[in-house]
């Protein structure tokens, strides 16, 4: 009897490892990864968290209305790797980032994102870059 617990227990754990690692990474589903949009704005927080970082950048569009957009970024390792931690960006700088648009009708977000400071530094290269 504990043989069989322990092999269903096991199996349990398995099934439910393999169905959610897939899930979580996929981004085509939520971002238009043909698509490139451009936007510059000011930086209003930074979470530095897992399993995503996510940037926030009050952006003024065409119509003078102002929008915020939220920027995901890799994993939070991933990130300190490329040398980010909790202070790279700060509420106040001055920002262009280039990524993938979110397919979600209404809401202002990217991936994938290329940003770079208003002086010209880049502080992340996104995965692909538009057409020139």
């Amino acid at each position: 009897m504990k043989h069989v617990v322990s092999t269903l227990m096991a199996t349990a754990v398995l099934l439910f490892a393999a169905a959610s690692a897939p899930a979580h990474h996929a981004q085509a589903p939520f971002y238009d990864q043909e698509t490139f949009v451009e936007i510059s704005g000011v930086v209003t927080r930074f979470e530095f968290i897992n399993p995503h970082p996510h940037l926030y950048v009050e952006v003024t569009d065409e119509r003078g209305e102002t929008i915020e957009w939220a920027i995901q970024f890799p994993n939070r390792t991933n990130m300190i790797k490329r040398g980010w931690n909790a202070d790279t960006v700060q509420p106040g700088d001055v920002l262009t980032a280039v990524g993938h648009p979110s397919f979600a009708p209404g809401t202002y977000g990217m991936q994938g994102a290329t940003i770079t400071r208003a002086d010209g530094t880049v502080l992340i290269q996104g995965r692909t870059q538009p057409p020139e």
